[in-house]
């Protein structure tokens, strides 16, 4: 857990010769990403920053989860300040939209994704950024426009101006997309085939990941979204709560792509194609960046263990693994498969959105 060095009480009062590099940093906290939000405190009114570079913003994976090796949240130094004080030094400023958000329902190569994207287009990637999540928990209870301009506008600062930034929130952040449609953020969903995601869900200690995240999520607004289909369903399987996570997401795009800025993305054909990345970059109007080792450091991703780099792992050894599972679950799998078609009114074999990018 990060230590937090000291609290600053007041933004508009910083003399202290000791922290001359802290304040200017403060200072430009408008503008530079150099101060990045790791957590909000909504009960003492502060928000913790860790002071970042562009080098520790790449290597950072899990900046959800604060901790120590490779992929945490790589900054050190944290300091706090008033949330009031931030987000009253946002209140003048205008939010020029840089950003683009990749929302995911998680085990679906997400993360390869925005690193894929780094190597090709001059983007600051934000992986799973804990103040989305808790903007997203607090805006379930309460309204404050000015607390939601100055979180996004604090995701919003890159270290050029030719670079854009790339959110991918947690899946717990997912509701969010009811504010970040409405400021007209571009965004895509990346997403499994459902029998892909039971079969992720199903895999070692990833069983309590679902339950806690479908418990989270809350099972009685879930099955409220999804209707009558959805109800009188054994809560208790890995596969059921799978199954209803990955629906409440599906239907959910699904009703903001009617009129909204959002399109899909199935990792199947990510994997397939990793090309299709610069599709992706025409879509967003991302700026193409200069790097002589983008073939080799795309072939290195695509073929190692993107979360950490630490050992060999390709499209093949995951599509090894989920096949086993899947077999070994087909029984369960076909029944959710049925119960999820049944939802979404669909057929879900070789289902695709009709907002779909291929």
């Amino acid at each position: 857990m990060l230590k937090n060095e000291f609290h600053i009480n007041d933004i508009n009062d910083l003399e202290d010769k000791n922290l001359q590099s802290i304040i200017r940093k403060i200072k430009k906290i408008t503008v530079s990403p150099d101060f990045f939000p790791y957590r909000i405190d909504f009960d003492s009114k502060k928000i913790y920053f860790v002071i970042m570079n562009h080098k520790k913003y790449k290597e950072s994976f899990f900046v959800l989860s604060p901790g120590e090796g490779p992929g945490y949240l790589q900054g050190t130094y944290s300091i706090s300040l008033n949330l009031n004080d931030v987000v009253s030094a946002f209140k003048s400023s205008n939010y020029l939209n840089k950003s683009v958000i990749l929302y995911n329902h998680g085990f679906c190569c997400s993360t390869l994704l925005c690193r894929l994207l780094e190597e090709s287009f001059s983007l600051l990637s934000l992986k799973e950024p804990p103040a989305l999540h808790d903007l997203k928990s607090f805006l379930q209870n309460n309204t404050n426009d000015d607390l939601k301009h100055a979180i996004f506008s604090l995701h919003n600062r890159s270290y050029k101006r030719s670079q854009n930034i790339l959110w991918k929130p947690s899946d717990y952040a997912f509701d969010l997309i009811t504010e970040t449609d409405s400021e007209n953020i571009p965004s895509l969903y990346l997403y499994s085939p459902l029998r892909e995601y039971i079969a992720s869900c199903s895999k070692g200690k990833r069983v309590d990941w679902i339950k806690n995240r479908f418990i989270a999520a809350n099972p009685d607004k879930i099955i409220k979204y999804l209707g009558p289909l959805s109800e009188n369903k054994d809560l208790s399987k890995t596969s059921v709560q799978a199954s209803l996570y990955w629906c409440y997401f599906a239907k959910k795009f699904n009703d903001f792509s009617l009129n909204g800025n959002i399109v899909a993305l199935n990792s199947g054909t990510l994997l397939k194609n990793p090309n299709i990345t610069y599709k992706l970059g025409n879509h967003f109007n991302l700026r193409r960046r200069f790097n002589i080792f983008e073939g080799k450091n795309i072939n290195k991703l695509l073929n190692t263990y993107v979360k950490t780099d630490a050992y060999d792992f390709n499209a093949n050894d995951r599509d090894k693994m989920l096949s086993e599972i899947i077999n070994s679950n087909i029984d369960e799998i076909l029944e959710a498969e049925k119960m999820v078609g049944d939802i979404l009114d669909i057929d879900m074999k070789d289902f695709v959105f009709k907002k779909e990018i291929s």
